[in-house]
């Protein structure tokens, strides 16, 4: 590495230059974090309070990452010796430092730890809870809130999508119910619920265009669309269909005009028969659909002159002719509107619903003291913005003076509003305390602005830009406006590759907004060896695609796939490049657009070359087969009479059946499948019995102990490994990690795990920021901020997903202004689109499609040293814009270029520079042999380490031995709940007298029974507390009151056998001799002395003992029973062993 030139470094010292502000557009690669850390410690140098610096970042590792390497640069200047400090703050500053600068450096880092609350480094979800936790009576949000983390958020939005339909279903005649009504007579029941999910998702934009755009609620902007889509005021579905029949060309004539026609052409003749049907018609919507049909193509549009009616027929009908293009007109346009209408209605009623859901999900959050991610920004947002905030902005004021945003171009607007606010004052020429500097600082590069469904609009980046810079330039204060060109991260093939990518106007369009189109690129690495190869595209063999067996499973890629033959090509090239010494497996990435089957293909082809790999980074785990299998387990359990669960969970790995098995046997059985397979063949009456078991273990376990012994030790896993292979460990491990989190924070039923699974989906984000030495697959969202030697650009071959599976459109209003919040419409068809949302759905397909290539921009950048594109035929046309052919383009009109034929008609590209070595790519599922001499790699390393089964629940003593008839009797008996309470009472009174001097006890036992005198009456609790004092006061129980006996005393251990067992001991007494331990019994009849004790006294007191037993092995355990009532001291004989 040559190092930085003197223009990046002139660059990075303007940037972090504290004495004015600074905008940084930094490339890929660049540096930006280095300048970043930088400009905080230049601040700190120039004698900038901690305090009074805030730093904004994207993500909280990004946070996490600033922190620690600010941190560790002050620390290590805390300690280094004056030369090695000198130098480094020569380096930064660009002159050299007095004395009183490197004594001022030391203290840093202890003026740092010192701050209150530390650097101030958040991400701004976190800036803007600590913001409404300062000011929750400003911000209107309650005091001591919680944030909703995004499984319960989603949990909780279930709940309230589900009350307003509940509601709009029993109130039919209330808004809400008026508006159900209207979707399911025309709308399909799951369409509705998806649409509903998503608008009251989209609720934050929903609730500005509501309550900042004016329009109040669903009825403002049903008039909004109405204006927009240029109906009148009368104008519905239903009245223009009416008007479309009634108006016209009268219905009497329709038959005339079909003899008229059907004398023409053939073209004429099927005109004819569509009024002939129109006429014979009875039902309306068969009439319409017919009478249509002449003048409307099957998309709807007005048909073309050619279409219509023939030049003969005009000729011989001119009058017809005139009247029926006249018709055409007035069809096609009444048409339209009752499109229009439609979706106005239909979008009505989904806002009417939306809107009710949105506001029984704030309601369940204020009822809880809840705010999600969300209401961080909108409600702090609100707080900085409205007239009154004056109070909180000089508060919040005189405690910032530098204000630092990372990864700009993803801020949302609604987030640029918080910053702008904050910064206002900066900007007023003199600060308010008289003249000290007040910076902004941010960085960022708007062609790696990807994350527009987290609200980020690329443009504002250039725009905040240049506002700050105009208002910088009125104020008369120095504003920067830096470029970062340079990398320090990879080759000159992978930045010319890059550069040669993106000079084509098809794939710059939309990457950046400023005046410059493509890109340019300078490294520091020019003598490093790197490598870009662009492969042929993988396509299928078809002829083993055509000998599929018919019964293969549809859930299962097939081997001859173009996805699995590019999986293979990927895994085998990335052992080869391992083997070969060329990387590690921790310096390689792949990355895919979407996690579906290539994502599980390449997982699947790289464990089955014993590459190792890190698994998926993120995971959906109700949505694996196996983990369905295993709720399907726990459905069976739970409701024994659900055949279909069971039927699910038998065919499951766990059980072995198949559809024969079944067949033989559900179709003709009586009762329950259960009891129909406990008769039945031996592999169905095995099935019963593995079942019965389940079931056993469950009703004595929590779920996680439960589902990991069905894994673990009923063989489980080793099942699921042998149908779905190696990679169904993460799934499983991800399920158990739930059941886990579920035990410990609900109660441990499984009947509550399954409703808890399901309530909303459970995602699990692994963290793959940092390498742990395997091959990452991951998405290029997920890559952001990542790097790798060795990248592997996979799933190329398909286009920008513009609203893909999105119900909304949220269209600009050209009635409202430019910045006037969007109006979501549900719409419909393409076809169908009025002009205003067809501009709409224009724009949303273009940003995506910019978008797109952005995200072409971060996944190429993503590589160091080696970056191979490669990507498989999808069966049909590739889109226009596939990452494949913008790649393939590029590097094909650069002279740098290599062209190599690796088969009749298939050629990779390839870019070199420096030494970089490529060897023949081998075959795909070409296993290269392992290094000479190497020791075979032994099976436990691969093997996941058994879950250790939770500790059961510890038992009472009491509880190990059944008691007898008498005791249960007795427990049950109508008074159980006053002899309860005098059980509780008499042991309190004997726990607290003894130690009490003798001349104070009776008022003490007076006081103490008063407590349960509402239960048992005064006159009783007077009883039992003169019994009590008996009882102490008995020279006969000196021993058991005596000073070195203690009361109630709890013991907690385990059992010889490994039972776990909890307790608390009436009375123990420890003298160096022996132990006595003494249990109160309230009996109200004792066993005749003499008598045995009940074997469940004497198995309570025999677990007490041994536990004793084993803390003092040096002297004996007595035991004993005070029967109260008596009263009786009865020693015990303790059995041996102590109990069954």
């Amino acid at each position: 590495m040559s190092g930085p030139s003197a223009k990046t470094m002139e660059q990075q010292a303007l940037a972090s230059d504290p004495a004015r502000s600074a905008w940084v557009s930094a490339n890929a690669g660049s540096g930006k974090t280095y300048v970043l850390v930088q400009r905080v410690v230049r601040l700190l140098l120039a004698g900038a309070d901690p305090s009074r610096i805030l730093c904004l970042t994207f993500t909280k590792a990004a946070a996490a990452n600033m922190q620690n390497r600010v941190v560790a640069r002050l620390r290590d200047w805390a300690t280094a010796g004056d030369e090695a400090l000198a130098a480094d703050i020569a380096k930064i500053e660009g002159r050299p430092p007095s004395p009183k600068d490197l004594a001022a450096a030391r203290k840093l880092f202890a003026r740092a730890l010192e701050t209150p609350g530390g650097l101030k480094i958040y991400t701004i979800h976190a800036f803007c809870g600590r913001l409404l936790h300062q000011f929750p009576f400003e911000a209107n949000v309650p005091a001591g809130f919680s944030e909703l983390d995004d499984r319960d958020q989603a949990e909780l939005l279930a709940e309230a999508r589900a009350a307003t339909l509940a509601e709009a279903a029993r109130h039919s005649d209330r808004p809400v119910g008026r508006a159900l009504a209207r979707l399911v007579a025309g709308t399909a029941e799951g369409t509705i619920d998806g649409a509903l999910t998503e608008a009251v998702a989209k609720r934050d934009p929903i609730r500005r265009l509501f309550h900042e755009g004016g329009l109040g609620d669903a009825d403002g902007a049903a008039r909004e669309l109405r204006t927009m889509f240029g109906l009148a005021d009368g104008d519905s579905a239903e009245s223009l269909e009416a008007r479309l029949l009634s108006e016209g060309l009268p219905q009497s004539e329709w038959r005339a005009v079909a003899d008229a026609l059907a004398e023409g052409s053939a073209n004429d003749a099927k005109l004819a028969e569509s009024f002939r049907r129109a006429a014979a018609a009875t039902a309306r919507s068969d009439k319409r659909e017919a009478y249509c049909s002449v003048f409307l193509t099957g998309t709807g549009a007005p048909r073309s002159p050619k279409a219509f009616v023939t030049a003969a027929t005009r000729k011989r009908e001119p009058g017809l002719a005139a009247r029926l293009d006249v018709e055409l007109a007035r069809v096609a346009d009444i048409t339209a509107r009752m499109r229009a209408a439609a979706t106005v209605e239909r979008t009505h009623a989904l806002l009417v619903l939306a809107d009710a859901a949105i506001r029984s999900y704030s309601a369940k959050k204020s009822a809880r003291g809840l705010l999600d991610y969300a209401d961080l920004i909108s409600r702090a947002r609100a707080l900085l913005t409205r007239a009154d905030a004056a109070w909180v902005l000089f508060k919040l004021d005189g405690g910032l003076d530098h204000i630092l945003v990372d990864e700009a171009q993803d801020t949302a607007p609604e987030q640029w509003d918080i910053v702008r606010t904050l910064t206002a004052d900066f900007l007023a020429g003199a600060s308010a305390r008289g003249g000290a500097g007040r910076t902004v600082f941010a960085v960022g590069d708007e062609k790696q602005s990807i994350f527009s469904f987290q609200g980020a609009e690329p443009a504002a980046f250039g725009a905040t830009r240049r506002a700050y810079d105009a208002e910088h330039q009125s104020a008369g204060l120095a504003f920067a406006d830096v470029r970062l060109q340079e990398s320090f991260r990879s080759t000159r093939a992978v930045l010319a590759a890059v550069d040669a990518v993106f000079a084509r106007a098809e794939a710059n369009t939309g990457l950046s907004f400023g005046d410059d189109a493509g890109t340019h690129h300078e490294t520091t690495r020019l003598a490093a060896p790197g490598l870009v190869e662009v492969w042929p595209i993988v396509e299928a063999e078809q002829a083993q695609l055509a000998e599929e067996a018919w019964d293969a499973p549809f859930d299962r890629a097939n081997p001859a796939s173009a996805v699995v033959r590019l999986a293979e090509e990927i895994a085998a090239e990335i052992r080869r490049a391992i083997h070969a010494g060329e990387a590690r497996p921790g310096e390689i990435l792949v990355l895919v657009r979407q996690r579906k089957a290539l994502f599980e293909a390449i997982l699947r082809a790289l464990k089955r070359l014993d590459v190792p790999v890190a698994g998926a980074d993120r995971l959906v785990v109700g949505e694996h087969i196996a983990v369905m299998d295993l709720l399907a387990l726990g459905d069976a359990i739970v409701t024994p009479d659900d055949d279909l669960a069971l039927a699910c969970a038998l065919k499951s790995p766990l059980f072995g059946l198949d559809d024969d098995d079944l067949m033989a046997i559900a179709p003709t059985r009586g009762g329950r499948l259960i009891d129909a397979l406990a008769g039945g063949p031996p592999r169905a009456k095995a099935a019963a019995e593995a079942f019965r078991r389940f079931a056993a273990e469950a009703a004595r376990r929590s779920p996680f102990d439960f589902y990991a012994h069905a894994l673990a030790g009923a063989g489980g896993r080793r099942a699921f490994r042998a149908r779905l292979g190696g990679e169904v460990d993460d799934p499983l491990d991800a399920f158990l990690d739930l059941a886990q989190a579920f035990s410990r924070a609900d109660p441990p039923t499984l009947a509550g795990f399954l409703r808890w699974m399901r309530a909303a989906p459970a995602e699990i984000k692994r963290d793959l920021d940092v390498s742990s030495g395997e091959v990452r697959v991951m998405t290029v969202h997920g890559a952001k901020g990542l790097e790798a030697e060795f990248v592997v650009l996979a799933d190329t071959c398909g286009g920008a997903s513009a609203g893909r599976g999105s119900t909304l459109l949220f269209a600009p209003r050209p009635h409202a202004g430019h910045d006037a919040p969007p109006i979501p419409v549900w719409a419909g068809r393409k076809d169908d689109d009025p002009p205003a949302l067809a501009l709409a759905r224009a724009e949303r397909a273009a940003r995506a499609e910019a978008e797109h290539r952005r995200l072409l921009y971060v996944a190429l950048t993503r590589a160091k040293d080696r970056l191979v594109v490669c990507g498989h035929d999808v069966g049909r046309a590739r889109p226009e814009g596939a990452w494949y052919d913008l790649a393939r383009n590029g590097l094909a009109a650069s002279p740098e270029v290599e062209t190599i034929e690796v088969a009749p008609e298939r050629t990779l590209l390839r870019l070199r520079s420096g030494e970089a070595a490529a060897g023949p790519r081998p075959e795909a599922g070409a296993a290269p042999s392992p290094p000479a001499g190497a020791e075979p790699t032994p099976d436990w390393l691969s093997r996941a380490a058994p879950y250790e089964p939770a500790p059961g629940r510890p038992l009472s003593p009491s509880a190990l031995v059944a008691e007898d008839d008498d005791v249960r009797a007795f427990s049950a008996s109508p008074g159980a709940e006053a002899a309860r309470a005098r059980g509780v009472l008499l042991h309190r009174l004997l726990k607290a007298l003894p130690d009490v001097a003798p001349e104070r006890r009776a008022g003490a036992a007076e006081t103490i029974a008063e407590g349960c005198a509402k239960l048992l009456g005064p006159e009783a609790c007077a009883d039992l507390a003169r019994a009590a004092l008996a009882i102490v006061a008995d020279p006969a129980f000196a021993e058991v009151f005596s000073t070195e006996a203690r009361g109630e005393v709890p013991i907690v251990g385990r059992l010889a056998d490994g039972r776990p067992v909890s307790g608390r001991i009436d009375r123990l007494t420890v003298t160096p001799r022996e132990v006595l331990v003494v249990d109160y019994k309230t009996d109200r009849r004792p066993p005749p002395a003499g008598e045995a004790a009940p074997p469940a006294y004497v198995g309570q007191l025999a677990a007490y003992a041994e536990l004793l037993a084993a803390i003092w092995p040096d002297r004996p355990v007595r035991a004993a029973i005070l029967w109260t009532a008596a009263p009786r001291l009865d020693r015990i004989d303790l059995p041996q062993p102590p109990f069954p």
